[in-house]
């Protein structure tokens, strides 16, 4: 769900997740089927996000259906809005990292990531007043996540 898409994602086993995977301009599949559910084009898509993949207006209804079932068709959340913390871990330290051009396993350690994601979800529940579900709040628990990989 961002600028830049890879080419497929598939979040059910660990992966190493590299730039060269990465291909500009186009949606991974959660994108599609979101989008063309809420029957949404691309270009509206892509004017959701501004360059450090936070969304841009995360009040808005439309975003916060497009999250929802972006974070749900991935297993972020189930049905009811609860996080799965391990899916959320493992795209946060895979793709979240190359979605924001810093993939450098040298200068990123795994490890460091994982740890990182961590206290991340600690913060942003506190931050937006959450505990494991995020129902109707996905948008401001997804900003403040990528926001700590953006501050790295």
């Amino acid at each position: 769900m961002f600028r830049t898409f890879i080419k497929s994602c598939n979040l059910s086993q660990k992966t190493i997740v590299t730039s060269s995977e990465v291909t500009d301009w186009k949606m991974e599949n959660a994108d599609l089927i979101c989008t063309a559910k809420f029957n949404v084009t691309k270009e509206q898509f892509y004017s959701m996000f501004d360059d450090n993949i936070k969304l841009i207006n995360p009040d808005d209804e439309l975003v916060k259906k497009l999250t929802g079932c972006w974070m749900l068709e991935h297993g972020i959340i189930d049905g009811a809005g609860n996080l799965n913390l391990g899916v959320y871990k493992m795209w946060y330290t895979t793709y979240g990292y190359v979605y924001m051009e810093k993939d450098n396993v040298e200068k990123y350690k795994i490890e460091d990531r994982e740890k990182s994601f961590d206290k991340a979800v600690v913060d942003c529940q506190t931050q937006i007043g959450v505990t494991l579900n995020i129902k109707d709040k996905e948008p401001h628990f997804y900003n403040c996540i990528i926001s700590t990989i953006s501050a790295l």
